[in-house]
């Protein structure tokens, strides 16, 4: 790497902001897990007396975990988008959707397939 590379990626304007973003979201990441400890606590204090967790705070877990996610890959470059309040809240991820689509289109074209008598549904005997 020779010294005119350098010298124009330290002067770029888009890195020192994506750095400010990023001291920003550590100072986040460093809040949003004192608050996953918290909710630890509250869900094992619910198992304790309740018997099992309690399911609004672990949906809201759930929704956490999402966000910590997010915010690790946008730290360590494995994604350019900036995670809330910057975004949405809630980001789509197409290719978890594809995957369950799939499996469902599959099982719904199986038919009568493996059901005791077979498949029906190409059965030539069949009216």
């Amino acid at each position: 790497m020779d010294n005119e590379t350098v010298k124009k990626n330290v002067s770029n304007k888009n890195q020192w902001l994506r750095i400010l973003y990023m001291i920003l979201f550590a100072v986040i990441l460093y809040l949003v897990m004192m608050l996953v400890t918290v909710v630890v606590i509250v869900q094992l204090l619910f198992a304790l007396f309740t018997g099992k967790p309690n399911d609004d705070i672990g949906d809201f877990a759930d929704d956490l975990s999402k966000y910590v996610y997010r915010i690790v890959a946008f730290l360590t470059y494995t994604d350019d988008r900036r995670p809330f309040p910057f975004d949405n809240w809630e980001q789509e991820d197409d290719s978890a959707d594809d995957d369950d689509d799939d499996y469902s289109q599959s099982v719904e074209n199986m038919g009568d397939a493996g059901q005791p008598g077979g498949d029906r549904r190409n059965d030539p005997n069949q009216k």
